[in-house]
């Protein structure tokens, strides 16, 4: 399922693997670069509401921020990626996560709150491996 607003794009690179379900909603912009696989169920969205106690859900507007995923990503099944996300190349995230923020290039993700549990040891120069994420 995609869905884009007035003047607002989804751009997919080549060789990318869109599996069952997965819903890509764009006010602005999401980028997601080649040979990324994105598992069953995920939902990524450049958009979030904008809370208030004052009016409903549909009247309080949203905020706006592109998401950019580098190539060669994996995201697994269930995840949900929000407004301003930037995954670096090589990146995988855990299944089921919700992922908001800048993740570095070959970094292990995972969680609620995603934050990064590994990075690729090949992106350190250590390795072809996942190492443990000592910062």
């Amino acid at each position: 399922y995609y869905q884009t607003g007035r003047g607002s794009n989804i751009e997919i690179g080549d060789g990318c693997m869109i599996n069952t379900g997965c819903h890509l909603v764009a006010a602005d912009r999401i980028t997601i670069g080649a040979g990324t696989a994105i598992g069953e169920y995920v939902s990524i969205r450049d958009q979030n509401h904008v809370l208030s106690f004052q009016s409903s859900v549909r009247g309080t507007g949203l905020t706006v921020a592109p998401v950019t995923i580098g190539k060669n990503v994996w995201i697994g099944r269930g995840t949900y990626i929000g407004a301003g996300t930037v995954l670096g190349d090589g990146c995988v995230v855990g299944a089921n996560s919700v992922v908001h923020g800048e993740f570095p290039a070959g970094a292990l993700l995972a969680g609620a709150p995603a934050k990064v549990k590994r990075k690729h040891a090949a992106e350190e120069g250590r390795g072809d491996g996942f190492e443990a994420n000592d910062d």
